[in-house]
């Protein structure tokens, strides 16, 4: 969650870097009336200045150093209260820029600090996991006790997981309000809003399947309404997220909303448990060795190369064989030596050892 958020707030940053003034900073007089009409609090004002264009660059560029660290998770206990403070200072300026998922990411943001993001995947971790003591630590009289954090931590995650059912019951609840979408044609017309329409080819080449149309908006509206009941067993968890995961990819995609998408997809992840993590990461890991072995190495992995004893003199030479294609581990594995199974052969030995011994003793 705290990757895709900090990842979203950088690409958000980035890809209206060189419109900043005109949407928020001096420029932005023209959404200046509907901001004050939004009755934001007045300190989020003050920290994007609309006067002086080098103090606003100087708050733009504040957020996007705290969106970096948060993304590598360095202190976040105290980057993310200051990172809350500049991202809703930054969407106080203009409302035109919102389209939910600044709002989601916001309230997210709120609970998540009290929630310890830094303890996994991170720079801290990566400190701690070093011994190196760069890391920020309260005077002992003001740190919290151990239980204390646990459980501030639980609570936030329980809470940001209470706000996305919230939002998926009260979606599926207007959904049923609108006749579009009670008789299969809701999902068409999203795709054909002007306005939400990044890839006219794209969009207009899905709504011409009609099962489609009908199949994605039939479930749109039953698992959000019923996404607090799926998540109780893992089978249909398993469903409901992997439609979920995907409705919001094509949101994304199709709509071009993709700041809303991320921000849903940060909270859906809350929901995969984390043996599944440890096992996704494994199997990473196992995919990029063997793409290394394959392409960096130029050797097929898994292929067992053994030298073979030299045959003793007098042992008739037996043609060789191709060699054979293992498994990981058993490649990893110490070579076994090859034992002598013939067992005509050393039977014939001894019985020609035999006889010499008796014709030397008649």
């Amino acid at each position: 969650m705290r990757i895709i958020y900090g990842t979203s707030i950088l690409a958000f940053l980035g890809t209206n870097l060189a419109d900043r003034q005109y949407l928020w900073g001096v420029a932005s007089g023209w959404v200046e009336p509907e901001a004050k009409r939004a009755g934001h609090f007045f300190l989020f004002r003050m920290l994007f200045s609309k006067e002086n264009a080098f103090r606003f660059d100087v708050s733009y560029a504040i957020l996007a150093i705290l969106a970096l660290l948060f993304l590598v998770g360095w202190q976040t206990r105290i980057v993310t209260p200051f990172l809350l403070l500049f991202w809703a200072g930054l969407a106080s300026n203009s409302a035109v820029l919102t389209n939910g998922g600044d709002t989601i990411m916001r309230i997210a943001l709120f609970f998540l600090i009290f929630a310890n993001l830094s303890q996994h995947w991170s720079v801290d971790a990566w400190l701690r996991s070093r011994g190196i003591g760069f890391v920020l630590e309260l005077p002992r009289r003001l740190t919290p006790a151990s239980w204390a954090t646990n459980a501030l931590h639980n609570a936030a995650l329980i809470v940001c997981g209470y706000q996305i059912m919230v939002v998926y019951v009260t979606s599926g609840i207007f959904k049923l309000q609108g006749e579009e979408w009670r008789n299969g044609t809701g999902f068409y017309y999203s795709l054909v809003l002007d306005v939400f329409r990044p890839f006219p080819g794209l969009s207009d080449l899905a709504w011409q399947v009609t099962l489609f149309v009908f199949v994605a908006t039939f479930l749109s509206i039953w698992v959000q309404l019923l996404f607090p009941v799926l998540v109780l067993w893992r089978p249909t968890r398993i469903v409901a997220l992997v439609f979920l995961l995907g409705m919001h990819s094509g949101i994304g995609l199709f709509l071009g909303l993709w700041p809303f998408s991320l921000a849903m997809i940060g909270l859906d992840l809350l929901f995969v448990r984390d043996r599944s993590w440890e096992r996704a990461l494994r199997w990473v890991r196992e995919v990029a060795a063997v793409l290394t072995e394959v392409f960096v190495n130029r050797r097929v992995p898994g292929r067992a190369v053994v030298d073979e004893p030299a045959d003793e003199p007098g042992e008739e030479q037996q043609p060789e064989r191709e060699p054979e294609l293992v498994g990981v581990a058993s490649a990893m594995s110490p070579p076994r030596v090859r034992r002598n199974n013939n067992l005509y052969e050393s039977r014939k030995k001894v019985a020609s050892t035999s006889g010499s011994r008796n014709r030397s003793t008649r």
